[in-house]
């Protein structure tokens, strides 16, 4: 065999011999850029008017499936607060969208952290004292010294977010079957079944509890979550599908 034949031979069965290598992937975002996502998207003042205008239009949705109207507001919370590490968005929701103290039904703070395992949770402080705090972001200096204990939370409650690789949002579930609680009026206890999606301009969540058959007892019994968008210049409706 001539030497060109033989390292001709040679070249071909070194290609046959090397796998191919795989097609390249996204990298996943880390806890910290991922912190850094929510913390550049998760502000504003939201509503899901759309959704609730459509699926009040829409006489095919089941009564249990329309979504009812929503606003809330996300602020940031850019004072330090010692006794609450992570980020913090200070968070309120009323009926009309206005900062009303009478149309304002409930008030708290969004806690984004890493926990023991790496990952980014988000977990809900809900005030004890609603009336004591409605409004509080126009006098962040007051946050300074909250502490746990004016707040009602629980931990199996938390969400457990993953960002997507394109960086396009963050979603997750709660853990599944560990936040529950008992309703002495349904004398039962109910789960939650709930999940958040969060993406630069919106806030997703089904906020729902269910009973042992899996029927809803709380919430929207739709499979479509409440599609919150933020509003332009914080006022107005939201104009997204």
């Amino acid at each position: 065999m001539s030497p060109l034949v033989t390292a001709f031979a040679s070249a071909w069965l070194l290609l046959i011999a090397v796998p191919a290598l795989p097609a390249p992937t996204e990298r996943s975002l880390g806890a910290k850029e991922t912190l850094g996502l929510i913390r550049s998207w998760v502000t504003g003042r939201y509503s899901n008017a759309r959704q609730a205008e459509q699926d009040l239009a829409d006489h095919a949705v089941p009564d249990d499936e329309k979504h009812r109207l929503m606003h809330q507001l996300f602020v940031p919370v850019l004072v330090n607060v010692p006794a609450i590490p992570g980020y913090l968005v200070f968070q309120q929701s009323s009926v009309d969208g206005t900062e009303d103290p009478d149309t304002i039904t409930r008030v708290g703070l969004l806690q984004f952290f890493v926990d023991g395992d790496g990952r980014v949770r988000q977990r809900e402080l809900n005030f004890r004292d609603l009336d004591a705090f409605k409004n509080v972001h126009r006098t962040p200096e007051r946050l300074r010294d909250l502490r746990l204990d004016q707040f009602r939370f629980d931990a199996g409650c938390d969400f457990i977010l993953t960002p997507d690789p394109s960086g396009k949002e963050i979603a997750g579930p709660m853990r599944s079957g560990a936040c529950r609680f008992f309703s002495a009026g349904l004398n039962r206890e109910l789960t939650a079944d709930d999940a958040v999606t969060i993406r630069p301009d919106a806030y997703f969540f089904l906020g729902r509890f269910v009973d042992g058959t899996g029927k809803v007892v709380w919430g929207n019994s739709s499979p479509q979550p409440v599609r919150m968008f933020r509003l332009p210049g914080g006022a107005g409706e939201a104009d997204h599908e």
